[in-house]
């Protein structure tokens, strides 16, 4: 009896030290994304944002390549089993993105950030119909809060703003861009388990990059082509390191033990992000706005992971 005891004992403590590891690894991959974002809204006018997109994606895959190439080697035939499910989640993944940057050109910024708020809500939704993945009112109440509190950074506490809000085209597109994300988030749980997390990743960027190729094409015979400058080049490595491989990795290997539901619930923390890189780097003020929304979302996100 007293050996089931330990035994139950250290399962429940190496339990909570996954789950305390896959939150950092979501926080770590939310904080990449809102990098990401700062330096995409930096450069948008000089530098074609689909063509940065599909140019970081294939990179991506082709330096995790040399790594996990013997993997996939010796592995081919759970990739070939598991072929539709890599593909299906490299096209919406490649393809959200590629949306949330051609929405925000025709929308305000904070059009598309308040619909995206709305991404946690959404993940949570289509988990509980499509996995059964449910929560608690604690947890229900945490995602709420969490919204909340990203709703008064982004109006800056003047709901004056929600009066002026004005839908368009380019919103659409967001709103197309968050269902995918919320889609390619339920469906993680599907990924081969024998597949090694950057192995999986490695096809799914690839897969997705091939699906943006046209699109790629597209834009630089009839908008404008992505110039391969040392500067564009630098970013590119840079987007395809600390964006698409640390991030997606983090997101996937978080998303994978805590589940969606959970998940989505850090999704939150990018405009707090985005705050803080903004006051940090851009010099801009930290008002009272800025301390009470962080506050809201950090308690949505405790109220999420403490009742799990």
């Amino acid at each position: 009896m007293t050996d089931d005891k330990s035994a139950a004992s250290a399962a429940n403590t190496q339990s909570s030290v996954n789950h305390t590891q896959a939150y950092l690894l979501i926080s770590l991959a939310v904080f990449l994304w809102a990098v990401g974002t700062v330096i995409a809204r930096g450069i948008h006018e000089e530098v074609p944002l689909i063509g940065l997109s599909f140019w970081r994606w294939l990179v991506a895959s082709a330096v995790m390549l040399p790594f996990v190439g013997r993997e996939l080697y010796y592995k081919w035939e759970l990739v070939r089993q598991h072929l539709w499910i890599l593909v299906s989640q490299g096209i919406i993944i490649v393809g959200s993105g590629a949306l949330l940057f051609v929405g925000v050109m025709f929308t305000t910024a904070i059009n598309a950030v308040l619909i995206n708020a709305a991404q946690p809500v959404l993940t949570v939704m289509l988990a509980w119909i499509v996995l059964g993945d449910r929560l608690n009112k604690i947890q229900l109440l945490g995602i709420v809060s969490a919204v909340i509190g990203v709703g008064i950074m982004i109006i800056k506490a003047d709901f004056q703003v929600l009066s002026d809000f004005e839908f368009n085209v380019g919103d659409l597109l967001v709103i197309l861009a968050v269902m995918g994300y919320a889609t390619y988030a339920i469906r993680i749980r599907k990924l081969p388990q024998g597949l090694g997390t950057f192995a999986s990743l490695t096809v799914i960027l690839f897969c997705g990059s091939l699906f943006l190729l046209p699109v790629y094409v597209a834009e630089a015979v009839y908008i404008k082509p992505l110039p391969f400058s040392g500067y564009v080049v630098f970013l590119v490595v840079l987007m395809a390191l600390g964006i698409s491989i640390a991030s997606m990795a983090s997101w996937n290997k978080g998303n994978s033990i805590v589940g969606p539901s959970r998940a989505a619930a850090f999704v939150n923390l990018l405009p707090v992000y985005g705050a803080i890189l903004a006051i940090l780097f851009l010099d801009e003020e930290l008002f009272l706005y800025h301390i009470f929304g962080a506050v809201l979302v950090c308690a949505g996100i405790f109220m999420v992971v403490r009742h799990r």
